[in-house]
Parts: structure tokens; C-alpha cells; sequence
């Protein structure tokens, strides 16, 4: 007993924190919140107002309400969450280019673009320093990158930054892998909207299968590669 009362002391918050995820992760997003928001009371009572562990249910808590389309809500998370980070990590640490990365997907979603692009090379920039060049963060966020051009009309550059985060992502971590999967799922629905007809299905189709695989019928994941697919088979 005092053994576990010493880990919620050193983890408050934690337990709803993981339960929020496994939620989130079974597509159950009210839950999710829910417990995000306990986590992040409980971790604001014991361990104060701005510390890493705070800022961490607060961007987690955020993903839930833009993956709801909630981003005003979102979106004020998201910045006090990054002004947290940069404060007790210091403006470099690999956490505050992860705060700058959701940021920016939420000015993306609500057509700021010029803004959300500034936002993701910086945070481009700082995963390179943390992580090296060839890592699966990296990649993740030149992907980011690569749907923002794509959304602003740059298609050969998007293509060009598609590319390169899917050979880092096969390199790394693997062509099964779900990240590796997601962002053929991208890939293919750009090769989609870019007027392909018959390159991106079998793409598609690889991605899907490798996410069932490896997800919950209802993750994010599975569910956009499932759409993907649904889109190029019924055009």
C-alpha cells in the first residue's frame, strides 16, 4: 500500500491519464475527456499550476478536442500548454515541438495556414536537434508538413515531403509499423486529390490492412485509412 502511494504521489494523475488514452485509442473520445480532465485536476492540485506533467494532460486533453472539432477550446489549451513547456523545460525541449506541432495542426484546421506553417518548421527544427535527422518524429512532422502543402496548393513539394517521411518512417521503424501505415494512408489520399485514379488504391489498401492489424477497429488511425479507402473505391 505505501509502495502505491508513493507512485501516485510521483505520477499524479497517471492512472486516468493511461485510461484516457487506452479510451481515446477505442475511439470512446467522451471518455477520454473525462478522464484527461481528472488527470489534469488531479496533477494541478498536487503537483501546482505549471509543471511538465500538467502541460501534458492539458496537449493530450487538446488532441481529444480537436480530433471533436472543438478547436477554440483546443486551441486555448494548446498555446497555455506550450507557454508551460518552454517555462519549466526550456524553449528547446523535444515536448515544446510536440506543443508547437498540435498547435499548429489546429491553426491548420481553422485556415491559418501561414502561421501553422511557421509552427511546424520550428518545431521541425527543434526534433531534428532532440532526436537527430532520422527519427520517427521527424518524419511525423514532415509529414505535417507535407499535408499542409498539399492543402495550400503545392503539390509537388507536398509529394517531395510525403516521400521523404514515409522512407524515414519504413527505415526506422518498419513498412507495418502504424505510423508507417498512416502515412501511406496520407500519401494515398493525396495521390487521390491530385487526380490519380488507380496508383493510390493499392496503397491504400496495404495501409488499411497493416492498421487493422495492428489497432482497434475504432482508433483515429484505422478510421481515416478505412475512409481513404472507402473514397478511392467509391470516387
Amino acid at each position: 500500500m505505501l509502495k502505491r502511494r508513493a507512485q501516485i504521489s510521483r505520477n499524479p494523475g497517471q492512472r486516468w491519464f493511461n485510461r484516457a488514452t487506452r479510451a481515446r485509442d477505442h475511439g470512446n473520445l467522451a471518455e477520454a475527456e473525462s478522464c484527461f480532465r481528472r488527470s489534469l485536476a488531479l496533477r494541478q492540485k498536487v503537483l501546482g499550476t505549471e509543471h511538465p506533467a500538467v502541460a501534458q494532460s492539458m496537449n493530450h486533453l487538446g488532441n481529444v478536442l480537436c480530433e471533436e472539432k472543438r478547436y477554440q477550446e483546443a486551441e486555448s489549451l494548446y498555446r497555455e500548454s506550450l507557454a508551460m513547456r518552454k517555462k519549466t523545460l526550456g524553449p528547446a525541449h523535444r515536448d515544446v515541438a510536440s506543443s508547437l506541432s498540435n498547435l499548429a495542426n489546429v491553426l491548420q484546421e481553422t485556415g491559418r495556414p501561414v502561421e501553422a506553417e511557421r509552427l511546424y518548421r520550428q518545431s521541425l527544427r527543434l526534433r531534428k536537434k532532440a532526436y537527430g535527422p532520422r527519427h520517427e518524429n521527424v518524419a511525423m512532422c514532415l509529414a505535417n508538413i507535407a499535408i499542409l502543402l498539399q492543402n495550400t496548393g503545392r503539390c509537388a513539394q507536398a509529394q517531395r515531403y510525403f516521400t521523404r517521411a514515409l522512407s524515414m518512417l519504413e527505415e526506422v521503424l518498419g513498412p507495418e509499423h502504424p505510423l508507417t501505415a498512416y502515412t501511406q494512408a496520407n500519401l494515398a489520399d493525396f495521390l487521390r486529390l491530385d487526380g490519380r485514379t488507380t496508383e493510390p488504391l493499392p496503397i491504400a489498401q496495404q495501409a488499411y490492412d497493416h492498421l487493422r492489424q495492428a489497432l482497434h477497429r475504432e482508433h483515429r488511425y484505422v478510421r481515416w485509412a478505412r475512409k481513404v479507402l472507402g473514397d478511392l473505391r467509391n470516387p
